[in-house]
């Protein structure tokens, strides 16, 4: 596959249109590519979306007690477009980045090596617990060179929304029937539906995503799964601890890769 680059002054283009639509509260930035190949070896993994940092309302009135909504502020930085695949995680684990894989229904050990399972390759990867999530991000960091980790909570929410000021939903508001992939038997390929504004693919549904914690035996992930049958749960500042050795077929994880300081 050919990967697609994305110039820098494109780039600048393209955050300003962003900016506009969240200051203007439109609900998307139609017709955009904002996905570059930053790292184009790396297949889906390696295409980022470059998020403008600014201020959000995170929560909402009718999420539960920790969710309830405040003023918070994110710097900017860069969110896979897409959740990691299986096939990109197997390369990982042939390249030795994750260590002690207890195996899944996804991936089957083949000799001294690991394979994705039929018809698995390009679906987002899951029976992953938090620190195999956040293995894989070490091992991406030593190959790229660049910072790449978890995304943060208020990271993923203010992703998720797309610009979209007070959204329930990655795409803003109406059924999500159509738009994700849920209450159904099993994870879709990733990037299935349409993007959100921000050019994100399956922010809602597919499966939970891990994201980042500093401490404690809980991990929080967000984005609800195929298996919702309540769309509710698919709402962007819905989020579920799990135990942080959570393995099953709901949770998987995309990468933030930090911004470097400018000049």
């Amino acid at each position: 596959m050919i990967a697609l680059f994305m110039k820098a002054e494109t780039r600048s283009v393209v955050h300003a249109l962003v900016v506009a639509a969240i200051f203007l509260g439109l609900p998307a930035v139609a017709g955009l590519e904002v996905c570059a190949a930053d790292f184009p070896t790396l297949g889906k993994t390696g295409r980022l979306a470059a998020i403008p940092g600014g201020s959000f309302v995170m929560g909402s009135r009718v999420g539960g007690p920790d969710a309830q909504p405040r003023e918070v502020r994110v710097e900017r930085f860069r969110i896979g477009c897409f959740e990691v695949t299986v096939r990109e995680f197997v390369d990982c684990l042939n390249a030795g980045g994750v260590t002690n894989w207890p195996g899944s229904p996804q991936i089957v050990k083949r000799g001294s090596g690991y394979s994705a399972c039929w018809f698995q390759a390009p679906k987002p990867v899951a029976y992953v617990s938090a620190a195999d999530a956040e293995n894989y991000c070490r091992w991406l960091s030593e190959q790229t060179g660049k910072t790449v980790r978890l995304p943060t909570e208020a990271e993923w929410e203010y992703a998720a929304r797309g610009g979209i000021r007070h959204a329930r939903y990655p795409w803003g508001w109406g059924k999500p029937e159509g738009r994700a992939c849920f209450n159904d038997r099993a994870a879709s390929h990733v990037g299935s539906f349409e993007p959100n504004s921000f050019g994100l693919y399956d922010m809602a549904g597919n499966v939970f995503e891990w994201c980042r914690s500093e401490s404690g035996d809980r991990v929080p992930a967000r984005g609800g799964s195929w298996g919702e049958k309540d769309p509710r749960f698919l709402r962007v500042f819905h989020r579920v601890l799990f135990p942080r050795d959570y393995r099953d077929a709901d949770v998987g994880f995309r990468v933030v890769v930090e911004e470097e300081p400018g000049p």
